[in-house]
């Protein structure tokens, strides 16, 4: 996306005059271009600035936190303020009114009785420091008074004792240091005036320190004081070089880092729709993405969980490393195109993988170089990473055709393979969980579950292509047939036929467990069960007892486990949600998929402006107690799904080709994709649609490309020819019980191509976006099946008595008759559709299942 049409795009959230200009066209203004503003900010309100090695993170309410990674440096960072003249001090976190959030930086606004305080948060992009800088306006002088907990202590479980902290009036500021490792910290400013002594004194016994600072006015610019906060390692410089170094080096330090998300949209999948939600929402997860990215002196750079309070023992919530949210935020990447980075991840995880077993390692604490950490009970624990990695190496080559990798890597991906292989049973071809070990479901701890069974099904698959991308046909052929085994295996082991619905898993006596959970929803599309059992399944799936309008539960609401607010059994999860979106799509469902995905938009404005949460409560929109504020493999979820599904991009590494099978809304009229990048070559689209017409352009920058453009097309819709640069080619359609699409293949040249489709007729449905706030439960209707036959259309739903229980229609046709529901006609060949009330029994969430017939003629 280019400066321009990402400022763009971020105008209707920018509220100062300043920002309502014409965007600039420096890159160092480009962050101020994705602000992002909230007035409501306390208590409930998380920040984090981000570095490569260092955040500084937290709430209002508990003050900040400051890391040098591994060390947290301090806690409990607090500011208040005092007028001139004045005795009683202002406690900041009370007179907080605004926060103001940018890639490079987070801006906490402060309003006084006569004066206003800015407080500028920021980490520099490669350094172990934080730079607080604070600008005050008003008739009369203000100090800050600062107020920290000095900490220099290793993240969890890693510790180390002897810290201690004195003044320090040459570098002007607190000095802690700990003598094992010879490391030291500096939180100071030249701008203090008075300070704690550091005495062992019986009245503070809490270990706070605090130092008042007194802003200087220059020339008459607002009165600025600037706190630095910095980690050295042993040897490394004295804690006053440090500081001088950081603040004359500053403004040179912020350069680089908007500069770095001035040049993110260069590497990276770009979308721009009309929809200014999802725009901010796409834009912001790849921002999410990159801030994941650490680099631990100790362990090496890895995508970390995301960004979280700390809350028992120095343990932030979960800027340490996990194999499998990585892979994740890797398979997001491939979607986004960051090939590079996708494959420093993979080497990140192949860097610690057991070397005994093969097994891949579940977390990984940013303390683990300081410890022995394999012999805590958390790294290598969870059989189901070994599966996944088997899974995402093969979608990693086989997007971006990078077979080197699996060359240079086989020892690893055969290694994992055998783990793997150790867990199979003979006796029924499926993967078994050791007593001491664990899958994906942590609660129960069954003896085998779907999840697992499904993911074996997969990796045996992954193997086989990976096996043959390095020339091992041999072990391909014996992995597809590992493969069908399991597939036989699955469909005979977890179906529950009195129910209609999967079995999720099996205790370790072999007793199934039948707690209806949301389930591997990848087995729908790799066809494992029949297409009887698909449909119950996606029936089911899409209706309100998973559905919310802020996303799909985990356990169905009807469920005997079900508590919607417990963290695994009732909570509704943004990865969780958007991978049933895809699955919705591919399954040919656009309407509920758009609807599933979309319900996650939200997310994005509910605490930490531009990033989403881990989960929400199942019954009532506002945050699950446990979850985390910054979750990278939420913001993942949202940007894969949306590549993957919205777009239906599918590249094809070894045939540098592409599937292209869109699935636009039918309220959009365009959608613009950037950074499609394949093996040798670069696209970049517009995609324009009318009633009548479908237009593909495309800019190929590299080799010739075969792109398979299969968009969807209204219900019904007559395809009455296609073009290609100006002459006519063949096309078709193909029907699905939901969905429509065009089938149309095309050679794309370097430089310019234009395709256009011409269509009569069809309908599309429009379906609401809930307007949400927090503590509102689920009003929204709940599509879970349609389809059209002879010019009528038979639509299921659940519906909530008083809820909004309408959609639109967009078509040329005319509705002569209607059963189940009221209709309105509206301009530009719409019709609002409501449907009727209904009297039946609600079931726990208080929906009742209705249907509606409509049936139309051509005018």
């Amino acid at each position: 996306m280019s400066k321009i049409q990402l400022a763009l795009l971020f105008l209707c959230l920018v509220l100062s005059p300043a920002h309502a200009q014409g965007p600039a066209s420096d890159k160092q203004s480009f962050s101020d271009r994705l602000v992002l503003h909230t007035d409501s900010v306390e208590p409930r309100r998380f920040v984090a600035v981000h570095g490569r090695q260092a955040v500084i993170m937290g709430y209002p309410e508990s003050g900040l936190e400051i890391w040098g990674y591994p060390f947290q440096i301090l806690s409990n960072y607090q500011v208040d303020f005092r007028l001139a003249g004045s005795v009683t001090e202002s406690e900041g976190r009370l007179l907080l009114r605004r926060i103001d959030y940018r890639p490079d930086s987070v801006t906490r606004i402060y309003i006084g009785p006569d004066y206003i305080v800015k407080e500028k948060l920021f980490v520099p992009l490669n350094e172990a420091a934080a730079v607080l800088s604070y600008e005050v306006e008003g008739p009369r002088p203000v100090d800050i008074t600062i107020h920290f907990l000095p900490v220099l202590n290793l993240m969890w479980p890693a510790a180390v004792g002897g810290q201690n902290k004195h003044w320090s009036a040459e570098a002007s500021g607190y000095v802690i240091s700990e003598p094992l490792h010879g490391m030291t910290a500096i939180v100071g400013s030249p701008e203090i005036v008075a300070h704690d002594d550091t005495a062992n004194s019986t009245l503070r016994a809490d270990g706070t320190l605090a130092f008042s600072l007194r802003p200087q006015a220059v020339a008459g610019a607002p009165a600025r004081a600037t706190v630095y906060v910095a980690l050295n390692a042993a040897g490394t410089k004295k804690p006053a070089a440090t500081q001088q170094e950081l603040a004359s080096h500053l403004q040179e330090m912020e350069t680089e880092a908007a500069t770095h998300y001035a040049d993110l949209e260069s590497q990276s999948l770009e979308i721009h729709t009309p929809d200014e939600d999802v725009n901010r929402a796409l834009a912001w997860s790849e921002v999410a993405l990159d801030q994941a990215w650490v680099c631990n002196p100790q362990l090496g750079c890895g995508i970390v969980a995301g960004y979280g309070p700390s809350r028992d023992a120095r343990r932030p919530q979960y800027a340490w490393f996990f194999a499998g949210d990585g892979m994740v935020a890797t398979n997001a990447l491939i979607s986004a195109g960051e090939y590079s980075r996708a494959r420093e991840e993979l080497a990140f995880i192949a860097k610690y993988q057991e070397p005994k077993t093969g097994m891949i390692w579940h977390e990984l604490s940013q303390s683990a170089g300081y410890v022995d950490w394999s012999k805590y009970p958390y790294m290598y624990v969870h059989v189901d990473l070994s599966f996944d990695y088997l899974n995402t190496v093969a979608h990693y080559v086989g997007v971006s055709g990078d077979t080197t990798f699996a060359t240079d890597h086989w020892s690893s991906i055969a290694a994992a393979y055998r783990y793997c292989q150790s867990l199979i049973r003979n006796t029924d071809h499926l993967p078994h969980i050791p007593a001491d070990k664990e899958g994906g479901d942590e609660q129960h701890r069954p003896g085998d579950d779907l999840s697992l069974s499904a993911s074996w099904a997969e990796a045996a698959s992954s193997f086989a292509d990976l096996a043959k991308f390095t020339d091992h046909t041999q072990l391909a052929d014996e992995a597809i047939k590992e493969n069908q085994l399991a597939r036989q295996a699955i469909a005979a082991h977890y179906w529950d036929t009195e129910k209609n619905f999967w079995i999720n898993s099996h205790t370790q006596s072999g007793e199934p467990i039948l707690n209806r959970r949301r389930g591997p929803m990848q087995l729908i599309t790799q066809k494992v069960f029949s297409a009887q059992q698909d449909d119950a399944l996606l029936y089911e799936l899409a209706s309100s007892d998973f559905q919310a309008d802020w996303g799909m539960r985990g356990v169905a609401a009807s469920s005997e486990d079900f508590d919607p607010y417990s963290y695994a059994t009732g909570s509704i999860s943004a990865l969780g949600t958007t991978e049933a979106a895809v699955t919705f799509w591919q399954e040919h469902r656009p309407d509920i998929a758009f609807s599933v995905w979309s319900s996650i938009l939200p997310w994005n404005m509910l605490d930490s402006l531009g990033h989403i949460h881990e989960v929400l409560a199942g019954t009532y929109y506002h945050e699950q107690m446990e979850s985390v504020p910054e979750q990278t493999w939420s913001s993942a979820g949202l940007l894969d799904a949306a590549s993957r599904g919205l777009l239906g991009l599918d590249i094809q590494g070894a045939t540098n080709s592409i599937h292209l099978s869109p699935h636009l809304p039918a309220e959009w009229n365009r959608i613009s994709v950037k950074n499609i990048r394949l093996p040798h070559s670069t696209l970049a689209l517009t995609i324009s649609q009318s009633m009548n017409d479908i237009d593909l352009e495309i800019s190929n920058e590299g080799a010739a490309t075969k792109v398979l453009f299969e968009p969807q097309i209204p219900m019904g819709a007559h395809l009455r020819g296609a073009e290609f640069q100006g002459h006519a080619i063949a096309a078709t359609t193909e029907v699905f019980a939901e969905d429509e699409h065009a089938n149309v293949p095309l050679n794309v040249p370097a430089g310019t191509s234009h395709c256009r489709l011409h269509l009569e007729g069809g309908l599309s449905l429009i379906l609401n976006r809930s307007a949400l706030r927090i503590g509102d439960a689920s009003t929204e209707m709940k599509l879970t099946s349609l389809h059209l036959q002879d010019m009528t259309l038979s639509m299921e739903a659940d519906i909530r008595p008083n809820g909004n229980n309408t959609f639109r229609i967009k078509t040329p046709w005319k509705i002569t008759s209607n059963q189940g529901a009221s209709v309105r006609s509206l301009p530009d060949d719409q019709y609002e559709i409501m449907f009727a009330p209904v009297s039946t029994r609600l079931n726990p969430v208080g929906y009742a299942h209705t249907h509606l017939e409509l049936t139309f003629a051509r005018k």
